[in-house]
């Protein structure tokens, strides 16, 4: 069977160009898609935190920057 496909390969090399390309598309696609759910999923924990804060009032919060080294 491989014999069969080189054979192909060697008189016609454009299928095998363009499955490598569709392959090299897809895989930058994927690589794309991840990045970008990783910038968003980082960006929605941030506002998540930065909403979630527990409000402390403004005396505690000086007496903690007083105990701070």
């Amino acid at each position: 069977m491989s014999t069969l496909l080189l054979s192909l390969a060697r008189e016609n090399p454009w299928p095998g160009l363009a499955v490598a390309s569709l392959n090299l598309v897809v895989a930058l696609s994927l690589v794309g898609l991840s990045l970008l759910l990783g910038v968003t999923i980082s960006i929605l924990s941030l506002l998540h935190a930065l909403v979630d804060r527990d409000a402390t009032p403004i005396k505690q919060r000086n007496q903690r920057l007083r105990a701070a080294p």
